[in-house]
């Protein structure tokens, strides 16, 4: 890394004294309600390529170009400890950065509260539990998830559908999870599968002290 780190340090530097540079351009008492745009437009136009830049320094130090594998080497390193939704944010340089911590849930074996089951956790934010070994026969596969859904379609707790306004997404749950289940090879049967929507997964998980076990899938609105 660090190679590649000196690199992306040079250009950083070099962008930083760009902003310092139109900024002292900048005549602060020419400067007005009526021609700011103009007055500040170069400082602007480097503010913004420096933040364009930024996701090159995270993908140098985290040896990753995707914002889901960022994603995935931060928290790696942020096991037992507190991860703020706007570090993620910043550090994948993706909106969608919810979404992958979800799936690292879901398909990595990543163990991660939220605030639904970490109450002194800000909104959004999540705590990095552990990263428990996942084998795949006790991944729900996309096909199993389809089927799933297809059968029940809506939430066997509360009977709501995908379609309902404060639903999210719908999640296939295990009813018995694969941790405790006696035959891993049939844990995801149809029989200890279920449909949930995403509260009520939220909700059973805190409940049974599982929260971090889920290993369902989902389907999301558009």
């Amino acid at each position: 890394m660090s190679d590649d780190f000196a690199e992306t340090y040079e250009e950083t530097l070099r962008r930083a004294n760009r902003i310092a540079e139109e900024l002292e351009a900048v005549d602060p008492e020419a400067v007005s309600r009526e021609n700011w745009e103009e007055e500040l437009r170069d400082y602007m136009l480097a503010v913004e390529n420096f933040e364009d830049h930024k996701t090159e320094i995270y993908a140098s130090i985290f040896d990753e170009t995707s914002g889901k594998g960022r994603i995935r080497e931060y928290l790696k390193d942020k096991v037992g400890g507190p991860v703020r939704s706007e570090t993620l944010a910043r550090i994948s340089g993706i909106s969608q950065y919810a979404r992958r911590v979800r799936e690292l849930r879901n398909e990595e074996g990543f163990v991660i509260d939220s605030t639904r089951t970490r109450a002194e956790l800000g909104q959004n934010d999540y705590f990095v539990v552990e990263i428990r070994d996942v084998d795949e026969k006790r991944r729900i596969s996309a096909q199993t998830r389809y089927e799933q859904l297809q059968r029940e379609e809506t939430c066997r707790i509360c009977g709501r559908g995908v379609d309902h306004p404060d639903v999210k997404y719908m999640e296939v749950d295990h009813i018995e999870s694969f941790v405790d289940y006696d035959d891993p090879e049939a844990v995801n049967d149809p029989e200890n599968l279920r449909t949930l929507c995403n509260e009520c997964h939220h909700g059973k998980s805190a409940a049974d002290d599982v929260a971090n076990r889920r290993r369902g899938g989902e389907i999301r609105r558009e």
